[in-house]
C-alpha cells in the first residue's frame, strides 16, 4: 500500500475513534461511558495476554477478561473501595489455584494477569469519577490532548532533530529530543485546551493546568516507554491490528492509561482548594 493511502487510512480511524469516544462521553449518561471503559478494559486486557503469548490459556484468558469488563462498574456504583480488593484477592487465588493444578505455578504469569485484568482497568475507570465530577466535563478530554499531543510531539521531534537514543533496549526509536519535544508539546496541548476553556467562559485554572500538563507529559511519556517494553520483551511491534495503520487499542491508549489517574488527582486537589 502506498504510503500517501495509508496516511489517510491512519487520519480516517484516528479521527473515528476520536468522535466515538467525545461523542460517549458527553452525549451519553454516565452508564454510556461506564460501557465504553468496559469495553477498552476488556480489549486491552485481551491485546496484552493474546499477542503477547504471556497467557495462552484460554480458562485464564476469559476469566482475567470478565473480571477487566467488570472493573469499572465498580467505580459506577462507587463501590470500589469495598469490593476491588476482594476481586483482587478471588482473582490471585483463582489464578494460583489453576497453576497449582494443572502445572507448576508461574509467578509472572500471576502478576501479569492481575496487573492487566485489575490495575490497568482500574486506571482507565477513573474517567468515570472525573466525569462524574462537577467540573468532569470541561476536564474529561484534557487526559487524551496531554497524552496525544506528547506522542505527536515525541514523534515529530524525534524525527527531525533525534541523535541521542532515550532507552535503545527498550524503543530504538525514542530519543532524548524527542522526550524534550514531547515535554513542549504536552504543554502547548494544555495551553490550548486552557485557551478554548477560557474562550468559552468556564474560567480555567492556567497555571495549575499547564504544571500538571507538563506532568502529565512525563507520565505519558513513562506509559508509552513502559507499554514498549512490554512489546520489546515479547517480540511484537503491535498490540494487534484492529485498528488499520494504529495497532491495537493498547498501542493508542499505552500513555493515557498513566495520564488519566494524575487527572483524577488534579480535580480532586481542585475540589479541596
Amino acid at each position: 500500500m502506498k504510503k500517501k493511502n495509508r496516511l489517510y487510512i491512519k487520519v480516517i480511524v484516528a479521527l473515528c475513534g476520536i468522535t466515538l469516544t467525545i461523542s460517549v462521553l458527553f452525549l451519553t449518561p454516565l452508564w454510556g461511558s461506564a460501557i465504553l471503559v468496559s469495553f477498552l478494559s476488556a480489549l486491552c486486557c485481551w491485546e496484552l495476554c493474546v499477542p503477547t503469548g504471556v497467557v495462552q490459556e484460554k480458562p485464564l484468558i476469559v476469566f482475567g477478561t470478565v473480571v477487566a469488563v467488570l472493573v469499572p462498574w465498580l467505580w459506577y456504583f462507587q463501590i470500589q473501595a469495598a469490593v476491588l480488593p476482594l476481586i483482587v484477592l478471588l482473582l490471585l487465588t483463582a489464578v494460583f489455584l489453576y497453576y497449582a493444578v494443572t502445572d507448576h505455578p508461574d509467578v509472572e504469569k500471576i502478576g501479569y494477569i492481575v496487573l492487566v485484568s485489575v490495575v490497568f482497568p482500574a486506571m482507565f475507570s477513573l474517567l468515570l469519577p472525573i466525569l462524574a465530577d462537577d467540573d468532569g466535563k470541561r476536564f474529561i478530554l484534557l487526559p487524551f490532548t496531554a497524552a496525544w499531543s506528547t506522542d505527536t510531539g515525541a514523534q515529530l521531534f524525534g524525527r527531525t532533530l533525534g541523535k541521542h537514543k532515550l532507552a535503545p533496549k527498550i524503543s530504538p526509536n525514542k530519543t532524548v529530543e524527542g522526550l524534550f519535544g514531547g515535554l513542549l508539546s504536552g504543554v502547548l496541548g494544555t495551553a490550548i485546551y486552557a485557551l478554548v476553556l477560557h474562550c468559552m467562559h468556564l474560567d480555567p485554572p492556567v497555571v495549575s493546568m499547564l504544571v500538571v500538563g507538563l506532568l502529565a507529559a512525563g507520565f505519558a511519556t513513562v506509559g508509552d516507554l513502559f507499554f514498549s517494553f512490554i512489546k520489546r520483551a515479547y517480540g511484537i511491534k503491535d498490540f494487534s491490528s484492529l485498528m488499520p495503520e494504529h495497532g491495537g487499542v493498547m498501542d493508542r491508549f499505552d500513555s493515557v492509561v498513566f495520564v488519566i489517574p494524575l487527572f483524577y488527582v488534579f480535580l480532586r486537589l481542585m475540589s479541596v482548594m
